[in-house]
């Protein structure tokens, strides 16, 4: 709902020119919240902060003080259960000055301490400083919707909601974390808390970081659970899901604005609309689609709109051109490369929405929590069948049909199956000094990290834990970001704490079902990308739940996932503007890349044709360079 950057320093007094940084870094993020503006400092911190007006329009403008002034508070998001704190909190002899959602972190820190943070249910990025004790703490939500970073410079703690702010502390120069290129080739993002800026870090989802002048102490007060259940039956968890989504709804619909929602026409985007539809009968629905046969949804969002007799679908259509146009914007506010291709489609949707309304819902979270991307999550099958004696010699289980592939271990199959880039790849496009391990280290100890807590599951299990950890902050970040820059606060039902706590535990076998035993026993002679959406049934309990709720047509279709042309475009103009930005002799990064082979993989006649995927390398590596265009590197 809001941006804010701020600096502390909790050993010496700030110099004048520390307090400008943050005014101007604030005045950088103003997209973020442009209804109203507040800085606020003492001798040693100062806070800026932007408000997107959500909850109690008329309220006084954060940051927060107690009332002896001995903590100062801050937070960008939404505290769903604020009532509930609220009315403990008065029961307590709590005096409130307004009737936002986000002062009850204030009181609740004074009551609970550190324990309030699982008290919390919502979206959230805080900053608080407790004169008491001198220390500084930045929390972030379960899953990481909000972003938070931080940066130690002397005895100085910046911090903020935006990278782009960072960029206004004097005697700073940003430097490239090259690091983050190969995590970026591979998984779309940078992983873990590192980021493409060296001595930026982000503080991780789950997690709170307390600095104290001195160091940095950092502790997970929350992760998505690695038990799972004992069987209960379908009938048991269908009840429970309806009511947890119903719950997750009811309390995010809490606005004083006006609030719309995603139609997609796909499962995760309608199931949420049949409840919203209870609470919010004449809601503001909005699709973009592309000018390409085969790349819009539009006919799907209509017969969903039909069906729950909502009004007709607000309809985007981009082109190409408009594309290529706004990519450069779209890199300004996301501070990073885009991530996903349709980042920028986002962008121009939501600044679409904005013309209506200040809030949308949004359905992300439905695939990673529930098996959604079914070729991913039924991959360990080809896993354990390579290994079969007979079976594993005589049948080629790899994806890459032309090459049988042999993995010693889950984690090396994993990366090859989920990377854009493999490591040959790597290797082949970037140059040769770029490729030394040096400069990948800390990604695949992160990725190790994840394996060695999930490493009591079995692979099909773990994989849940995987695609929440490495996948989704990408999407929720990417949705953030985008919405944001046209100050539109995103919300998300589906990763409701309780909702992902009851969704992580449950079975996986109601998550990724076989639709019948013969189709188990003939997946022994296939690999995941045949089986997937036809041997099996990916989501299958929120399919089981839609029935009673959405047409089979919508429920049943094939995943579409919002794709993009680009193997289209990159034999087309798309193609030409990426050839222009790489191969010129301006490029910033031609140090980086081997720009023979670039030059080579762009001017190829024939792309690898599944999911877009070299266009999609093309895409990327358009995407760092217009990246490092606006850098001071």
């Amino acid at each position: 709902m809001c941006g804010f950057f701020g600096v502390v320093n909790l050993k010496s007094p700030l110099f004048p020119q520390d307090k400008i940084d943050i005014k101007k870094g604030t005045d950088l993020i103003k997209y973020r919240g442009p209804d109203d503006q507040k800085i606020l400092s003492e001798n040693n911190f100062c806070f800026g902060f932007n408000r997107l007006k959500i909850i109690d329009l008329h309220a006084e403008n954060q940051p927060y003080y107690t009332n002896d002034k001995s903590v100062v508070m801050m937070c960008n998001g939404e505290i769903y259960n604020f009532l509930d704190l609220k009315k403990l909190l008065l029961s307590k002899g709590y005096k409130f000055k307004s009737n936002t959602d986000v002062e009850v972190i204030l009181h609740g820190y004074l009551e609970w301490g550190e324990a309030l943070w699982n008290k919390l249910n919502g979206i959230f990025s805080i900053a608080i400083l407790d004169k008491r004790i001198n220390k500084l703490f930045l929390i972030r939500d379960h899953l990481g919707v909000k972003p938070l970073h931080y940066f130690i410079k002397g005895e100085k703690i910046y911090f903020g909601s935006d990278y782009n702010s960072f960029s206004q502390i004097h005697n700073h120069k940003r430097a490239l974390n090259l690091s983050a290129l190969h995590s970026y080739l591979s998984f779309r993002n940078v992983i873990g808390k590192q980021t493409f800026y060296k001595e930026i870090f982000d503080v991780l989802p789950g997690t709170r970081i307390s600095y104290d002048g001195s160091t940095v102490n950092e502790n997970q007060f929350w992760d998505i659970p690695i038990t799972i259940d004992q069987d209960k039956g379908i009938n048991f968890y269908t009840n429970e899901l309806d009511k947890l989504l119903n719950e997750s709804v009811k309390k995010q619909i809490v606005s004083d604005v006006p609030v719309g929602a995603f139609i997609s026409g796909g499962l995760d985007s309608s199931l949420l609309l049949s409840y919203l539809k209870n609470y919010k009968p004449d809601i503001n629905t909005y699709i973009s689609g592309f000018d390409v046969e085969g790349y819009d949804e539009f006919k799907y969002a209509e017969i969903v709109a039909n069906h729950l007799g909502l009004s007709n679908p607000n309809k985007i259509h981009i082109n190409q051109n408009d594309y290529i146009d706004s990519i450069k914007e779209t890199i300004i506010h996301k501070g990073e490369p885009i991530s996903v291709p349709h980042e920028n489609a986002f962008f121009k949707m939501s600044n679409f929405m904005k013309k209506n309304i200040s809030v949308v819902i949004s359905g992300e979270g439905a695939d990673e929590m529930f098996a959604g991307y079914g070729r991913i999550f039924r991959s360990p099958h080809d896993y354990y069948m390579s290994k079969k004696p007979l079976l594993g010699r005589f049948i080629n289980y790899s994806t890459n049909n032309e090459i049988t592939q042999k993995f010693d271990n889950p984690i090396d199959h994993f990366l090859f199956r989920y990377a854009w880039f493999s490591n040959k790849e790597k290797n082949e496009f970037l140059n040769s000094d770029i490729t030394n391990n040096k400069y990948n280290n800390y990604t695949f100890e992160y990725i190790e990290s994840l394996f060695k807590k999930v490493e009591h599951l079995n692979y099909y299990q773990s994989i849940y834990y995987l695609l929440g950890k490495l996948h989704l902050p990408n999407l929720l970040n990417r949705l953030d970001r985008m919405t944001m820059a046209a100050s539109v606060e995103a919300r998300v039902p589906f990763l409701d704490v309780n909702l992902v706590e009851f969704a992580s535990k449950l079975p996986i076998k109601y998550k990724l079902k076989w639709k019948n035993q013969i189709y188990k026993f003939l997946s022994k002679f296939y690999n995941s990308e045949s089986i997937s959406e036809v041997f099996d049934t990916p989501k299958y309990i929120l399919k089981h739940l839609a029935e009673k709720k959405l047409p089979k047509s919508i429920i049943y279709r094939k995943k579409m996932g919002f794709p993009v042309p680009l193997n289209n475009w990159s034999n087309k103009k798309f193609g030409e503007y990426a050839h222009d930005i790489l191969i010129s002799s301006n490029s910033k990064s031609k140090d980086i890349f081997n720009m023979s082979n670039v030059k080579k993989f762009i001017e190829k006649k024939n792309y690898d044709a599944k999911e877009d995927l070299d266009g999609k390398k093309i895409w990327m590596m358009v995407n760092f360079e217009l990246w490092l265009q606006q850098q001071s590197f």
